[in-house]
């Protein structure tokens, strides 16, 4: 009668019972928390999400915080089926930020999970842009939007035809806005503005600028 090798039997066993467990994880899918795509960020603090897959939200919250440990508060602008859009609040111009995106899940996972990502605010140019003007003929206002966020100090707007001044008076001043009263102007013809006492948001000069544009009726 042959005797039973103890030991050899336990490790066939324990060997046995290890692959059989594996075989279940295996079987059984992890979740696996929607990749992130690409980040980009699209100026006034506003940065948008894109992820490589189909998503889902449920209580979703996004977090901040900059290369410096500081956390921003947020505001959640847009959310797509593979995208979301939100603002940096007061954010400062040079850092790097770090967020992440908690209540989503991909679309045929049933676990909500979060993400994390990394986006760069360049740091300030040192001159204000204007990007647009914008006229409205009937009630003879004229708009000035920025390329990036900008500060005001003692803000004066000068519009000339070459051969004389118009008359400007300030109504409002934005972060990335000035909008004037000015009579006189006629459409499709071209004028040049000088805008003092602006500077881009983070720097430390103000400036005067100078362009022209055409009265267009937006």
């Amino acid at each position: 009668m042959k005797k039973t090798n103890t030991g050899t039997a336990i490790r066939k066993m324990i060997c046995t019972a290890m692959v059989m467990v594996w075989m279940l994880i295996a079987a059984v899918p992890a979740f696996a928390a929607p990749k992130i795509k690409a980040a980009e960020y699209e100026g006034n603090g506003r940065v948008e999400v894109d992820f490589s897959s189909k998503v889902k939200y449920k209580n979703v919250k996004v977090s901040v915080k900059d290369n410096k440990g500081a956390s921003y508060s947020v505001k959640i602008n847009e959310k797509d089926n593979d995208d979301l859009t939100f603002t940096i609040k007061n954010y400062k111009a040079g850092r790097t930020y770090t967020y992440t995106i908690s209540g989503v899940r991909k679309n045929k996972e049933k676990t909500y999970g979060k993400v994390t990502g990394k986006v760069t605010i360049p740091a300030a140019s040192g001159t204000p842009r204007v990007k647009k003007t914008d006229y409205d003929r009937k009630d003879k206002e004229l708009e000035f939007d920025f390329a990036s966020d900008v500060q005001w100090k003692n803000a004066k707007v000068v519009i000339t035809d070459g051969k004389k001044n118009y008359s400007v008076r300030i109504l409002e001043k934005d972060k990335d806005s000035i909008e004037v009263k000015v009579s006189g102007l006629k459409v499709g013809s071209k004028y040049t503005y000088k805008i003092s006492g602006v500077r881009v948001k983070g720097t430390s000069v103000y400036q005067t600028i100078s362009g022209t544009f055409v009265a267009r009726d937006n």
